[in-house]
C-alpha cells in the first residue's frame, strides 16, 4: 500500500511531464539530450517552487482561525503551485503534488485538528467528483470519437486490439521495472540487517553527548568540534535506520507483494486526461484517445474484478500478530506518557470532588479552566512525539496513524465543550 499510495501522486506526475516532453519534441527536432534536459528543468523547479508554496500555505494557514475559510485557502492552493510552475516551463502537476506533499506532511504540526479534518472530508469529496467528471466528459466525447475512429481507421474492433496490445505492454513493463525494484529492496534490507549490531552500538554511543560528539568526530574529516544540531540529526538517522531495518524485517517483500504490486497498477482517470491534452493536429489523436479510454476500462473491469480474489488467492496463512501489536502499542502508551509527565502541572488536579463542590464558582471555574488548558498541553505534547517518532520510522505507519486520529478526536470533543479556557 506505501507503494501503491507513493506512486499514484508521483508517477502520475512524472508522466504528465514524459507526455508533454514527447509531445514538444515530435513537434520540433528531435534531440536526446535536449529532452533529458528538458524533463529535468521541468521536475526540478517544480519541486522548488512546490515546496516553496508548500511552506508558505502552512505559514499563512495557520494563522487563520476559521476552519471553512482554511479549507477554502487550501482549494487554492494547487492553482498557486501549479500556474507560476507552467509559467516558467516547469510542471505543474509536479509543483501541485510537492506543495500537497510539504502541507501534509507539516500540517499536523501546524494547522489544529478540526482544520485537518475539515480539509480531509471536503478534500475527499472533491477529489470523487473530479474523478467522475473526467469519465462523464470523455463518455459525453465518446460518441464523437467513435465515429472518427471509424472514418479513419479501420474500425473500433481493430482499435479494442490495440488497446488490448496496449494494456498488455502496461504490464510486461510494469512487471519489467517492479521486479528488479523489489529484488533490490529485499538485497537492501539484507545488507541492513547485516549492519544492525553496528548501528545498535552507535546509538548506544549517543546517548552520552560527549561520546556521541567523538563518534561523529571519527567519522568526519576537519577540526569543527560537533554541535547538539549534530548530535541529533545523528541521532535521528540512527533511529531512521533502525526502524527501516525493523520494517523490513517484520514485513520483508517478496513475489506475492510484487504480484499486487503489478496488477494493483491499473489506468484510471489520468490516462483518459492525459490523452485529451494532446494537440488538436495530433496525428490519428482520435485512435489514440479511444485507445485511453479503453485501455482505462479494460484496466479497472479486468484488473479490478479480479485483483481481490488473486489477493486471496496467494495471499498466505495469516500468523497472530496480537502479541506483536500489543508490543507495538505499548511502546506507544509509553511514549505518550513520558511525553505528558512532561508537561509542567500546578498539582491542582489532585482536589477532591466534595472541594471543587464547595469552592466558590469562580475558583472552579478558574481551576477548570487551568485544568483544560493542561490537558491541552498534554495532547500537544503527545502529538509532537508521535511525529517525531513518525518521522524516524520508529513505529508501524498504520498504528500510529489510529493513535494520532484519537488524539486528535479528543482535542475536539475538548475544544467543542467550551467554557473556562476556550
Amino acid at each position: 500500500m506505501a507503494i501503491l499510495d507513493g506512486e499514484s501522486l508521483l508517477n502520475d506526475a512524472t508522466a504528465l511531464v514524459l507526455l508533454r516532453t514527447a509531445t514538444a519534441a515530435a513537434a520540433a527536432a528531435f534531440s536526446f539530450w535536449g529532452a533529458v534536459g528538458d524533463f529535468a528543468f521541468a521536475v526540478v523547479l517544480a519541486v522548488l517552487i512546490g515546496a516553496a508554496v508548500g511552506l508558505l500555505n502552512l505559514a499563512v494557514r495557520a494563522r487563520i482561525t476559521s476552519a471553512p475559510v482554511n479549507t477554502a485557502i487550501s482549494f487554492a492552493v494547487p492553482f498557486v503551485a501549479s500556474i507560476p510552475a507552467e509559467h516558467f516551463g516547469a510542471s505543474g502537476l509536479v509543483a501541485a503534488v510537492v506543495a500537497g506533499l510539504v502541507t501534509g506532511i507539516r500540517a499536523p504540526r501546524v494547522l489544529p485538528p478540526d482544520h485537518r479534518l475539515s480539509d480531509a472530508q471536503n478534500w475527499s469529496t472533491i477529489e470523487f467528483v473530479l474523478e467522475g467528471a473526467v469519465f462523464l466528459v470523455m463518455g459525453l466525447q465518446l460518441a464523437s470519437i467513435v465515429g472518427a475512429v471509424e472514418r479513419e481507421h479501420t474500425g473500433v474492433w481493430s482499435a479494442l486490439l490495440i488497446a488490448l496490445g496496449a494494456l498488455v505492454v502496461t504490464l510486461a513493463v510494469r512487471a519489467a521495472y517492479v521486479v528488479p525494484l523489489l529484488r533490490s529492496l529485499r538485497a537492501s534490507a539484507r545488507r541492513s540487517a547485516g549492519m544492525q549490531d553496528r548501528v545498535e552500538t552507535m546509538r548506544s554511543r549517543l546517548d552520552d553527548p560527549e561520546t556521541a560528539r567523538a563518534a561523529i568526530q571519527e567519522h568526519r574529516r576537519g577540526r569543527r568540534i560537533p554541535t547538539a544540531r549534530d548530535v541529533e540529526r545523528l541521532g535521528s538517522r540512527v533511529r531512521q535506520a533502525l526502524g527501516d531495518i525493523a520494517y523490513f524485517r517484520k514485513a520483508p517483500l517478496g513475489w506475492r507483494d510484487g504480484t499486487a504490486v503489478v496488477w494493483a497498477g491499473m489506468r484510471g482517470a489520468v490516462t483518459v486526461a492525459a490523452a485529451q491534452t494532446l494537440p488538436e493536429g495530433t496525428p490519428q489523436r482520435a485512435l489514440l484517445v479511444f485507445v485511453a479510454f479503453a485501455v482505462a476500462v479494460l484496466s479497472l473491469v479486468l484488473q479490478g474484478a479480479t485483483i481481490g480474489p488473486l489477493l486471496r488467492r496467494i495471499s498466505p496463512r495469516r500468523t497472530d500478530t496480537a502479541e506483536e501489536d500489543s508490543g507495538e502499542r505499548q511502546r506507544l502508551l509509553e511514549l505518550l506518557r513520558a511525553a505528558s509527565e512532561a508537561v509542567p502541572t500546578s498539582g491542582e488536579s489532585a482536589v477532591a470532588r466534595e472541594e471543587l463542590a464547595a469552592a466558590d464558582p469562580s475558583a472552579v471555574r478558574a481551576w477548570l479552566g487551568r485544568e483544560k488548558a493542561r490537558r491541552l498541553a498534554v495532547l500537544r505534547a503527545q502529538r509532537t512525539a508521535l511525529l517525531d517518532a513518525r518521522d524516524d520510522g520508529t513505529f508501524d505507519a498504520e498504528v500510529l496513524a489510529s493513535v494520532l486520529r484519537n488524539l486528535d478526536a479528543e482535542q475536539i470533543a475538548l475544544e467543542l465543550r467550551g467554557g473556562p479556557g476556550t
